[in-house]
């Protein structure tokens, strides 16, 4: 999808057929993004019932205006301006009033769980529903700006070019805003998680009792790790870029490692904007 191999002739030909009324064409079209779309929210909103209500809103702008389109630049520029824009505008959401209220502040320091605690035995996949859940919290300590910047450019691996082409902006301006989120995300991760240096005490199984016994994980309800056939890693593009040092990468590789979400509601909800 953040390919510059992308087929753009693809999203010509259906949408030349959508808007002579052809519905099957507009599915096939819109389902050429949505999950896309919808993985992307989850990271803003770090909550699946806000992240599909975000995927509606942008879903029916993107159908409504669909005969606005004028091809003056690829499909795939104009939708995704069109959900960056409702990302960045539309109201807080659950996870982001949390961090108002500093009821966030609470989970980052059940993160912090001692090291001399005995770590209650769980199913792996309990755990890596934590460490999902763990991961992307920690975006929050970003401004929402700065995670959709994080999420396109080093989750998803948009070079900077189309980066620039998709947030409306100059390369160089894309390049600054981008480094300064990976720097602001560097300083607040690199002192708590396990994962992302070896050196900090905080590590997912001991993580995952006080997540369960607190009720920030119900173990026989998982949010995160489900409804998913490939990690995020292998469904982007790979592209070559510096790495800053070890850190950065462990860090990049976290995200990435992340389920890629295939939701069935998301299929409903465009059956149902289409009827």
């Amino acid at each position: 999808m953040f390919s510059n191999n992308y087929d753009h002739s693809i999203d010509n030909q259906l949408i030349a057929k959508s808007l002579e009324g052809n519905k099957a064409a507009l599915t096939k079209l819109i389902k050429r993004h949505q999950d896309y779309i919808f993985n992307i929210s989850l990271k803003l909103f770090l909550d699946t019932d806000d992240a599909l209500d975000a995927t509606q809103e942008v879903l029916i702008k993107v159908i409504t205006n669909l005969k606005t389109y004028q091809g003056k630049s690829q499909f795939r520029t104009w939708l995704y301006r069109i959900a960056f824009n409702h990302f960045l505008n539309s109201p807080q959401r659950k996870m982001e009033k949390m961090l108002m209220n500093q009821q966030l502040q609470t989970v980052s320091k059940q993160m912090a769980v001692s090291t001399q605690e005995p770590a209650e035995e769980f199913d792996e996949t309990v755990i890596e529903e934590v460490r999902i859940l763990c991961s992307t919290a920690m975006l929050m300590c970003l401004t929402r700006e700065q995670r959709l910047l994080y999420v396109i450019g080093d989750v998803f691996g948009a070079d900077h070019s189309l980066g620039a082409q998709l947030f409306n902006i100059s390369k160089g301006n894309y390049r600054v805003k981008l480094h300064r989120a990976k720097a602001d995300l560097l300083s607040y991760v690199s002192g708590r998680c396990g994962l992302v240096d070896a050196k900090n005490p905080c590590r997912c199984p001991k993580k995952t009792r006080q997540f369960v016994k607190n009720g920030i994980v119900d173990k026989n309800n998982l949010q995160f790790n489900k409804d998913f056939t490939h990690k995020t890693s292998q469904i982007i593009h790979h592209h070559i870029e510096e790495v800053c040092d070890e850190v950065q990468l462990n860090l990049k590789e976290l995200f990435k490692e992340n389920p890629f979400q295939i939701k069935s509601e998301i299929d409903d909800l465009l059956n149902n904007l289409i009827r």
